[in-house]
């Protein structure tokens, strides 16, 4: 047990100065927070600068209902005019053109003399990527021309406007309240978790497959098994790293708890963590023994990733079965896909996340990932064994099978 101490210690000293580590454990989930954040919040900031919009009406009439209802409906930080309207004779498009593209005016709109009947307008602008800006002008135009027709059909468009007021549609988490339950939440939150489960067993499991590579192709491998024997260097290298992804892992929870607070967002609950981090620890577990026997193989990674790209994909399909299992968290389809042990702490996350399955899932799923690992374990310490002192020859498939019988 000393010697497993003492290589766990030396792998999570040196693993965790690494460049990769600091980066992806802190540059990693601020890149993320900074993409998801900083957008919602340019998207809904105040604005602060006033636009000028050309209005070209073939109608007569309807440009001056849009321009008033532009100026009244939206307004800057300052309490002024959000939008200036331009208004334009109908022969006037090419004026209105060339406004546009020596940027005297930001846009405009033009209205089709057959506007009621053929139900188009066209808005030209060079910011086709101002989504707030366009919605706005494309909303005011809407309303306007819509309640044009029901005047039209004599019907009044204030009593349709209060006869279609929008139903406030509240959805609540049993035994929550509507400040506890987010409905957006509820579809992101989990599949952040499994993302952050992904990006963590992966990680570390494959510094874990360099480290055992890399140790094999300068010979380093003979000189550690003159001081430790060959399953007290995996073993060793398995706790020193799962030591590293556990850190890593709590710094991307802390990380994000408090970017949720701060945003008055309710995530995760104190049970939830434990059965994340059960899962965590025990799917950290067998990918390592995976990785570890991998590693002792193949003298290259070139022909190690190969194969490593094939469990890259098999994990990858809880990501791709994610909306899925989110929206159907107790279907059969979800919870059988739960008791195959490569995909049962992504799918359990998942699942945990949305809606806490029942306690005898929980206990059976956790059982299937033990007796998993455990196994995986032994089989990857016989091949650990035998093949991290084998050079020049790849074993067969054959040889491989006779290790573990033996």
């Amino acid at each position: 047990m000393k010697n497993i101490i003492v290589v766990a210690k030396w792998e999570f000293l040196t693993r965790i100065k690494s460049k990769l580590f600091l980066i992806s454990t802190f540059l990693f989930p601020l890149l993320i927070i900074g993409f998801s954040i900083v957008p919602s919040l340019l998207m809904t900031k105040v604005d602060t600068e006033r636009k000028i919009i050309g209005v070209v009406d073939n109608t007569g009439y309807l440009g001056g209902k849009i321009q008033v209802k532009l100026t009244e409906d939206f307004k800057l930080n300052s309490g002024e005019q959000k939008y200036q309207v331009m208004q334009f004779k109908k022969q006037e498009s090419e004026l209105a053109a060339s406004l546009l593209d020596s940027s005297v005016i930001d846009g405009y709109l033009v209205i089709p003399e057959n506007v009621i009947d053929s139900n188009q307008v066209t808005y030209y602008t060079k910011t086709l990527g101002d989504f707030k800006g366009v919605g706005e002008v494309r909303s005011c135009a809407n309303t306007i021309i819509s309640r044009e027709r029901m005047i039209r059909e004599n019907i009044d468009p204030d009593v349709v406007d209060k006869l279609n007021r929008r139903v406030h549609f509240i959805t609540l988490e049993p035994g929550k309240t509507a400040e506890q339950s987010d409905e957006m939440l509820s579809y992101f939150v989990p599949f952040i978790f499994v993302m952050m489960l992904f990006f963590t067993i992966f990680m570390t499991s494959q510094i874990l497959l360099r480290s055992v590579l890399q140790e094999r192709s300068n010979k380093l491998v003979e000189t550690l098994l003159s001081s430790v024997s060959a399953g007290e260097l995996m073993n060793g290298k398995i706790l020193g790293l799962g030591l590293l992804g556990l850190l890593q892992l709590a710094v991307y929870l802390v990380i994000g708890v408090s970017v949720s607070s701060y945003q008055g967002l309710y995530l995760i609950t104190g049970t939830e963590v434990i059965f994340f981090l059960v899962y965590f620890i025990f799917g950290y577990l067998l990918y390592s023994a995976i990785f570890a026997a991998i590693g002792s193989i193949f003298d290259n990674e070139q022909e190690a990733q190969q194969v490593t790209s094939v469990m890259s994909l098999i994990t990858v399909v809880p990501i791709m079965l994610s909306s899925f299992v989110i929206a159907n968290p107790d279907a059969t389809l979800t919870v059988v896909l739960s008791y195959i042990p490569v995909m049962t702490p992504f799918f359990m996350i998942l699942r945990i996340g949305v809606q806490m399955p029942s306690v005898f899932q929980i206990i059976t799923t956790t059982l299937v990932l033990m007796v998993s690992v455990v196994m995986t374990m032994i089989i990857a310490g016989k091949i650990f064994r035998t093949a991290i002192l084998m050079y020049g020859k790849r074993p067969t498939l054959p040889e491989i099978l006779r290790w573990i019988k033996e």
